[in-house]
């Protein structure tokens, strides 16, 4: 099933479009202050034919430079979390550093529920810029930030931040819960001076820690 392409359906497809239109009508009934509709409505006037808000993704990222400003306009104005996450959804693509220093204005902020903020730690790292890594270090220091971290963590161990290292470390000591994320991440630098930290996970009665640590000693050798 993993290598199925829906598209080979079109009855499918055509079925999965009329539930979506409905259950769209009825969140827009029911919220008529949704700002989902002007965003498609501006989005039609400049020719972008699509008939429901998740087919916007295949005009990006090659027409960025039309989409991004509107995409960015809506999401200032967005007090919905779920309308907040669709259009953090369309600045998940590598290259969209425009839009970090506003996401993490907005992942700093008190007012920024716990999934929004999650979403987006999960752009962030799909982005993926090194203009940031000190904004990087500072969320992955902050216990307040809990599961949002956690896409950050991945993060600073796809750019090799080594600064990170140590922050890491320490988490590992202190916070038992993103021990499985902690180890992934410290496993990506293939440290031979890290091999204890693994070590101590090879017997763990936690399958995930166990896997993790032993992936991680194999690369290192």
């Amino acid at each position: 099933m993993s290598n199925y392409d829906i598209n080979s359906n079109p009855a499918l497809v055509k079925q999965m479009i009329e539930n979506s239109k409905k259950a769209s009508e009825k969140y827009f009934a029911e919220h008529a202050d949704s700002l989902i509709p002007p965003f498609e409505q501006e989005l039609h006037n400049l020719g972008f034919q699509f008939e429901i808000s998740e087919q916007i993704k295949q005009f990006l990222p090659k027409h960025k430079k039309t989409i991004l400003p509107i995409v960015i306009k809506y999401y200032q104005q967005a007090t919905y979390d779920n309308e907040k996450i669709f259009f953090i959804s369309l600045f998940h693509y590598r290259g969209f550093a425009e839009v970090i220093p506003m996401l993490l204005n907005d992942f700093y902020s008190d007012k920024t529920s716990s999934l929004t903020r999650q979403f987006i730690g999960e752009t962030l790292r799909t982005i993926r810029s090194k203009k940031y890594i000190d904004d990087y270090l500072e969320i992955i220091a902050k216990p307040q930030y809990g599961l949002a971290r956690v896409p950050i963590f991945l993060l600073v161990g796809d750019l090799k931040v080594e600064r990170a290292i140590p922050i890491l470390i320490h988490l590992l000591e202190v916070d038992e819960e993103f021990a499985p994320c902690v180890l992934q991440t410290l496993g990506t630098y293939k440290r031979f001076e890290l091999r204890p930290y693994f070590e101590r996970f090879t017997n763990s009665p936690d399958m995930r820690l166990r896997k993790i640590a032993r992936a991680a000693l194999k690369k290192i050798g």
